[in-house]
């Protein structure tokens, strides 16, 4: 096996184990919806998995769970989509490390910059969580590993990687043009037409699977053929997705989320955490961080020598192109669609690590073969979240939604009923945490049994006053339940007939 494969394998199997031994307990809320629906089809629901913004990762997810079960590991749904977001999480660091090694022709720099992907603040977040964007990024990978420029043309190849991705979720569509001028560069050498030939068997490629993709998912769940309602469901998204758009308001989140792509945590998230091992990686943390400064500034003084030797190889320099591309593409879009919504950035952080890579490649070989300050860098990042971000993520405590919901669990007999009005990320992570209790959605008609109301459904019967007469007839007495410190607000109580 050649070298480059044996590290990406090492690679792979070190990332995975340290992701899978950290596994986040704050947990994404679109995960938990995820999970339940993958449980409830387990259950002999006839619900569709299929979801327009991530057509085929419930589907996925519903597999892997299932053979998880059949091969005797007897975990729930978000267990098993966590661990199946580590396995892709730590290939995408393979992949990254293989592109780039193929691209900057340095190990140092190639290893250094993987490792700062891998331990990136909301990556390694979300490489530890149930979220669809981790696949469609590893299939993006994939495919920019296709486009290669030292690769043979595989247009037919390309768009089934591109198509996994884009079923993965449908953001990965942006990135089409990265790989049609990818396929494009990639055939130089041949006539013009015969390029222009690959570029649109693999775009027309892509378009007929996903579209046929599209038709099929929304049939099934619909039994409907009609267009408009077709495109009307795959651009669907969140009623409670904020859209509007406010220019400075917009530059402020856009500036934020690309600090807290890499930076991530609190510095008191440690309160109560403290061990010797703890203390010892803060120290390291220190040092890490002390040696960092000690070589910027010893080559501070070779920059300007350094920025006048920039050169890049030809085949270097498609690379950087493409990936100028991929970025410009997603940052102009986020910049208009939800910019606070950070993660949807993880769609761009791999081009973003290569264009830092061939910045430091381009540099004079003496500048970047006699300093550390790349690896110090990454090793800094990586401690300062492990410590402030994904160490303390981890524990239960640390997510007060979770305690609740599992207090109440322990609480609560099986067969407890539960009404809930309407859905939302506290509803759905306190429902998932208590298999114990059966949960119904509250109708027209008052609860005619036992039962306990959730937030939603406390809500709604008292915004009438008939409503909240009823409540205080029907409620027991010492029966509330309930988290209100400020950024989280869950109350249940008990009614009888």
């Amino acid at each position: 096996m050649h070298q480059p494969l044996v590290i990406a394998t090492l690679l792979l199997a070190a990332l995975l184990a340290l992701y899978l031994a950290f596994p986040t307990k704050v947990y994404y809320w679109d995960g938990i919806v995820f999970a339940q629906a993958i449980e409830d089809a387990a259950g002999g629901s006839h619900l569709s998995l299929a979801h327009p913004n991530h057509l085929i990762y419930n589907c996925v997810g519903f597999y892997f769970y299932r053979g998880l079960h059949d091969l005797g590991f007897n975990v729930r749904a978000l267990t098993a989509l966590r661990i199946l977001n580590s396995v892709l999480s730590a290939a995408c660091a393979g992949i990254l490390w293989l592109i780039l090694r193929d691209t900057l022709r340095s190990t140092y720099l190639s290893l250094s910059l993987t490792l700062l992907f891998a331990f990136s603040a909301t990556w390694w977040k979300f490489s530890t969580d149930a979220n669809a964007y981790v696949p469609s990024v590893f299939f993006l990978l994939v495919s920019f590993y296709f486009v290669l420029p030292d690769r043979k043309p595989r247009p037919l190849l390309l768009a089934l990687s591109f198509f996994a991705a884009m079923c993965f979720h449908e953001l990965a569509v942006l990135a089409h043009p990265v790989f049609a001028f990818g396929v494009y560069w990639q055939s130089s050498a041949l006539p013009a037409r015969r390029r222009v030939s690959n570029v649109i068997g693999f775009s027309l490629s892509a378009f007929v699977l996903i579209v046929a993709a599209y038709a099929l998912a929304f049939y099934r769940a619909s039994g409907d053929f009609i267009v408009t309602h077709l495109l009307r469901w795959s651009a669907s998204y969140s009623p409670d997705a904020d859209t509007r758009f406010v220019f400075w308001s917009n530059l402020g989140y856009s500036l934020r989320g690309e600090v807290r792509l890499f930076f991530g945590g609190r510095s008191n998230a440690l309160h109560g955490l403290m061990n010797p091992g703890i203390v010892l990686l803060i120290a390291v943390l220190v040092i890490a961080v002390l040696l960092l400064i000690v070589a910027l500034l010893r080559k501070l003084p070779a920059l300007p020598t350094a920025v006048r030797q920039v050169r890049l190889e030809p085949q270097q320099k498609i690379v950087l192109r493409l990936a100028l591309v991929w970025l410009a593409i997603y940052l102009v879009f986020l910049f208009f669609w939800l910019p606070q919504m950070t993660f949807y950035r993880l769609f761009y952080l791999s081009p973003l690590i290569l264009i830092l890579g061939l910045a430091l490649a381009a540099v004079s070989q003496t500048a970047v073969r006699r300093t550390f300050a790349t690896a110090l860098f990454a090793i800094a990042v990586g401690l300062a979240n492990f410590l402030f971000l994904i160490y303390p993520y981890s524990h239960i405590d640390k997510y007060p939604p979770l305690a609740f919901a599992l207090e109440l669990n322990r609480e609560w007999p099986q067969g407890t009923v539960v009404y809930y009005a309407s859905q939302n990320s506290d509803e759905a992570l306190v429902r998932y945490f208590t298999p114990n209790a059966s949960w119904k959605q509250l109708e027209a008609q008052l609860p005619t049994e036992t039962a306990w109301l959730e937030t939603t459904a406390i809500d709604h019967i008292s915004a009438t006053p008939q409503g909240t007469q009823w409540l205080q007839t029907h409620t027991r007495p010492d029966s509330l339940r309930e988290l209100n410190n400020g950024a989280y607000r869950i109350r249940l109580i008990r009614v009888i007939p």
